[in-house]
């Protein structure tokens, strides 16, 4: 993309979207395979198409670790070598690093953050765009935010100095994480205590769970950040005034551990690691594009919206081909 050719990365992204029918069987089969993981190895045109981007995206990341290493030489600073990921990836290559990688350990991790750089942000802006195009008054008062600062901020600015892009990111990162939910391994028994009773399916009452070890467990990150029970009867609302004082967020919500109490970025030694830097770029380009143009769906602000799965869930317009979102885009004068 740098070099100006069409990525070869975005176009197997792109295809894992454009059937909606085999985007709904997709979402069977892969609960499927939590129970019999053999069936994640059928050679179906989604795994075709894995293979592919792992293929596709293994030779990318080759290529960025031998440019690195090109660098990393002529570099005489250890200092300046290790600021990038990059640098620390590549000195963890070195045998007397404190937690030493292999080649092909490098690679991986090199992979995942590719991955996770770029699926998740693109889902993030594609879902704040649309937001902000069905609500002409929240996205004209962000522009006027963002004008009215001036220059483009420093990092902690962008933190700290513009509240109003602070609350629509945040909201967008609300009503639609990336990751809807999370998979976790049971390492050991444990007894997971409930906030309220329930009732089982054999009709009894109980106040917590028993978890055997080797338990996978689902955490539905988008159920709990839209539930009505912890965010209030507004919870599936896109209302980003809930973040600029601190009774717009509800008590049973305060409780909840996570990045300001969401479970987008999950929570506990697993969080997200690159969480800040992804919020820093979420912010950054939504900034450029909201302070000099004007985002309208094509076909009106109540044009409808669904969901489809692509690597991860994302939005598409009903209708529409593969995963597009048609935008009519003006320079803001």
């Amino acid at each position: 993309s740098l070099d100006g050719k069409h990525s070869v990365v975005t176009e197997v992204f792109d295809s894992f979207g454009s059937n909606p029918k085999a985007s709904a069987l997709n979402k069977f089969v892969i609960l499927l395979a939590q129970v019999f993981p053999v069936i994640a190895k059928i050679p179906t045109r989604r795994r075709k198409l894995t293979n592919k981007l792992n293929t596709t995206m293994g030779e990318i990341s080759n290529d960025l670790l031998i440019r690195s290493r090109r660098e990393k030489d002529m570099i005489v600073s250890d200092t300046d070598a290790g600021k990038s990921i990059m640098g620390l990836l590549i000195k963890a290559e070195d045998q007397d690093a404190e937690l030493r990688l292999s080649n092909e350990e490098v690679l991986a991790q090199m992979k995942v953050l590719l991955l996770a750089g770029y699926e998740t942000t693109s889902i993030s802006l594609t879902w704040a765009l649309i937001e902000l195009s069905q609500r002409p008054n929240i996205q004209t008062r962000l522009r006027e935010e963002l004008l009215a600062f001036g220059p483009d901020p420093i990092y902690d600015q962008l933190k700290a100095n513009l509240p109003y892009l602070d609350a629509v990111v945040h909201e967008v990162l609300r009503l639609h994480p990336p990751i809807t939910e999370f998979t976790r391994l049971a390492a050991a028994d444990d007894v997971i205590p409930l906030s309220e009773p329930v009732c089982t399916a054999s009709g009894k009452i109980t106040e917590s769970i028993s978890v055997a070890k080797g338990t996978f467990i689902s955490i539905p990150a988008a159920a709990i950040n839209c539930s009505t029970a912890i965010w209030g009867p507004d919870a599936k609302q896109f209302k980003p005034d809930r973040w600029l004082t601190e009774e717009g967020i509800c008590g049973k919500a305060k409780e909840v551990q996570g990045h300001r109490h969401l479970l987008t970025f999950v929570d506990g030694p697993r969080t997200c690691l690159g969480k800040d830097f992804a919020i820093a770029e979420f912010k950054t380009v939504l900034l450029v594009l909201v302070k000099n143009f004007v985002f309208e769906l094509r076909d009106g602000p109540e044009t409808k919206v669904e969901v489809v799965r692509g690597i991860l869930p994302r939005p598409r317009i009903v209708g529409e081909d593969g995963i597009g979102v048609p935008l009519r885009i003006r320079r803001h004068e």
